[in-house]
């Protein structure tokens, strides 16, 4: 954790562990739990392509595929873990309905899976969320809440809870929904068992932290990395500080990787299974973002095209030629902010 130890100071701990942003500090997740959820979600998600690239392959160094969660259900990762959630409910939480808050994938996930099982669903968000984010999960039948800011969404998600009683389904930090992510990890070592390092881009850590999991377990010589953005460094802050930590400020073009708090079962998984986490800026995200629709002919949002960016920058130091599987989260960006990110100037002028 090189990097990740050498970051500052947290700017503010969260509440004790009875804050619903803090999951049972006693749960766990294991091997086995993320091999469970892959039979159990098998049914209602797409098992996602490993892509090779030879253009991104030579200008990384490396050997390089992209784990395109783009193509997934719902258009990211997060459809894997809402859905192992929402099967492993109880009777009595399916009947009260579940609650969340995110930037949009996570919603669209829950939101999804609620649909699926008849469950009522309500997802709080920023008021300057995607709207084809926003129009997604309202399209499953979720009903959506705003806030004026990703800071701001948690007090007003966890008063709404408390008045309506409604199951709060953590977005990175509950053990179903690691286990969910982690099957991602599992279908990297099928399709690839030679693999010597994996890129994942953070936000809360979920991904990461399920991802590293089913990975080291089976494969501990296979080098696992996470990349957040500059202006969103919440896991590496967190690991910095020996606790998870709340940012008073998140700015990044990456949406999808604007976690303003991070969760102990997440951040204790990355501390133990993790190697590395390397920070991009903005301005990497979007020359990945750009170089992976010209090159590959493949959308995604800036939060999908991190785990790339810190290829392209060499942030992730890995031997030349090494097998390396980057994920691409995510392809939920709307055709407003394509064409701002088109606009720029070519970045192979």
């Amino acid at each position: 954790m090189n990097d990740a130890k050498t970051a500052s100071n947290t700017t503010r701990a969260m509440a004790g562990h009875a804050d619903p942003t803090h999951p049972d500090s006693m749960a766990t997740v294991t091997l086995a739990d993320i091999e469970a959820a892959r039979h159990r979600i098998a049914p209602h998600i797409h098992r996602t392509p490993l892509l090779g690239t030879a253009t991104l392959s030579r200008m990384t160094g490396t050997s390089l595929s992209l784990k395109a969660e783009n193509f997934q259900r719902t258009g990211s990762f997060k459809v894997r873990g809402a859905v192992n959630a929402v099967l492993l409910l109880t009777a009595e939480q399916r009947a009260r309905g579940v609650i969340t808050l995110s930037a949009g994938n996570h919603g669209q996930g829950l939101a999804y899976a609620a649909r699926l099982f008849g469950i009522r669903c309500v997802v709080f968000m920023p008021e300057n969320a995607v709207p084809t984010k926003i129009a997604a999960i309202q399209g499953y039948g979720a009903e959506t809440h705003f806030t004026s800011s990703m800071e701001s969404l948690f007090p007003a998600m966890d008063s709404y809870r408390q008045i309506h009683g409604l199951h709060f389904v953590h977005p990175f930090g509950d053990p179903a929904i690691i286990a969910g992510q982690g099957t991602v990890g599992l279908e990297i070592l099928d399709s690839n068992p030679d693999t010597e390092a994996v890129v994942v881009c953070v936000g809360g850590g979920g991904l990461l932290a399920g991802i590293a999991l089913a990975i080291k377990e089976q494969r501990p010589d296979i080098r696992v990395i996470g990349v957040e953005p500059v202006g969103a460094p919440v896991v590496s802050r967190s690991l910095a500080a020996g606790y998870p930590i709340t940012l008073d400020r998140v700015e990044t073009i990456a949406d999808g990787l604007a976690a303003p708090f991070a969760a102990p079962l997440s951040q204790h998984l990355i501390e133990r299974y993790v190697d590395d986490v390397v920070l991009v800026t903005d301005d990497e995200i979007i020359l990945a973002t750009r170089l992976i629709l010209e090159r590959c002919k493949l959308v995604v949002e800036p939060a999908g095209a991190a785990a790339v960016a810190a290829l392209l920058s060499g942030k992730t130091a890995l031997p030349i030629n090494a097998r390396t599987v980057a994920t691409l989260s995510g392809g939920n960006v709307d055709a407003e902010k394509l064409k701002r990110l088109l606009s720029f100037p070519s970045p192979l002028c």
